[in-house]
């Protein structure tokens, strides 16, 4: 096969940013030889950070508004990582206009904007994608391998967490994430979209979420001053309040029964980003944690002999989904972190686009997601279990 696939971008930020890291090298996967992917443009309002971010992934063009990528039947594809409350308009006439489409998580303020763009979609007969990236991580995804395939028996228990501190200091900006009508949830929502979706691909659906405690820590924070997402400055008079949880704890039960806690920290001093699960069996555990993305941990006391019976250290190498399409060098030990995640998720979207496969999270993957993460904030608010459909 010989083809060109042209591309678009629509928001320059981190997430943006993450994005064209991936279609950049897409290319890597087996299934896309032939195939050039085009940088070909790069939607952003923001000229400055327009300009720097295009010339650094090599986009062709540069565009303020999404209206001049809709008439262009040459994008094919566009993958966006904007606000969550802005999908619901901007998503629809991206599909409708028969672009294939990538969003970044989550889809969506909640489960019935997910569900409408999913319904959209199906209409419009393309393909979708939301980026829950970390299912993308080879040794995390050889982990739920083993666990589907019973490797740690019966799954009764699971604790999982989130920490950042992205927004530990209280000077930082009151940008979008800590408004609940633009972002809905805060911590639960934006790194806990992450993890509550890696417990499902561990454990299994939810059935119930049990309990839910939001906390807002830093209750005002000053307003914004120029720059866009990360990079925005702070107003040193003027301030206005978080609406939105910092921390959270969200006891859930799975279908299958097993039960455990989420907890999660926006606000967790000194910690970057660590993101970690730890799944029991009546046969053995399992544990993943993200400082050692290309590791994970599995005990399995009956396989062992007697005396060796603990926990082993599994480093990831070419026999693990992914690894070979996205490490550097396709060798054990190389090393894979977060810029492979991305283009393994890109990498399968892009594939599926030329007909060269299926993506395993398209938009109606999220749906359940994001009920989870409604449910955790319905639970804390009554103070009662909330089951989900």
């Amino acid at each position: 096969m010989s083809r060109d696939l042209r591309i678009a971008v629509v928001g320059a930020g981190f997430a943006g940013q993450g994005h064209a890291f991936g279609f950049r090298n897409a290319q890597m996967l087996p299934a896309l030889e032939g195939v050039k992917v085009i940088m070909d443009t790069l939607v952003e309002p923001n000229a400055a950070l327009a300009e720097t971010v295009a010339a650094k992934y090599g986009f062709e063009r540069i565009a303020s508004s999404i209206d001049e990528i809709i008439e262009r039947p040459e994008i094919e594809a566009v993958s966006l990582a904007l606000p969550n409350n802005i999908y619901i308009d901007v998503v629809p006439q991206l599909l409708r206009a028969g672009k294939h489409v990538f969003c970044e998580k989550p889809l969506g303020l909640n489960a019935e904007e997910a569900a409408e763009l999913t319904r959209i979609a199906e209409e419009a007969g393309v393909v979708t994608s939301v980026g829950f990236c970390r299912r993308r991580v080879p040794a995390l995804a050889a982990m739920a391998q083993v666990i589907a395939d019973g490797g740690i028996g019966s799954v009764h228990t699971f604790r999982a967490s989130y920490f950042a501190d992205y927004a530990s200091d209280p000077r930082s900006p009151r940008t979008w994430r800590f408004q609940k009508d633009i972002a809905g949830g805060g911590a639960v929502a934006d790194i806990g979209a992450h993890i509550l979706d890696t417990v499902r691909f561990l454990v299994g659906d939810i059935e119930a979420v049990t309990a839910c405690q939001l906390d807002t820590v830093i209750k005002e924070r000053p307003l914004p001053t120029g720059g866009t997402g990360h990079n925005q400055g702070a107003s040193a008079t003027e301030v206005a309040p978080v609406d939105n949880d910092d921390n959270a704890v969200v006891s859930l039960r799975a279908k299958n029964g097993a039960i455990g806690v989420v907890s999660l920290s926006r606000i967790a001093t000194g910690i970057t980003d660590v993101f970690a699960i730890e799944v029991y069996g009546d046969k053995g555990w399992a544990k993943f944690e993200s400082p050692h993305s290309d590791e994970f941990y599995l005990c399995q006391p009956e396989q062992s002999a007697p005396g060796l019976d603990g926990p082993r250290q599994i480093i990831a190498g070419p026999a693990f989904p992914y690894f070979s399409d996205v490490a550097c060098m396709a060798g054990r030990g190389v090393g894979t972190g977060y810029g492979e995640n991305m283009v393994a998720e890109i990498q399968e979207f892009c594939a599926a686009v030329v007909g060269q496969g299926e993506v395993t999270i398209p938009f109606a993957e999220a749906i359940p997601t994001m009920a989870v993460i409604d449910a955790a904030m319905t639970s804390a608010r009554t103070g009662t279990e909330v089951p989900l459909a």
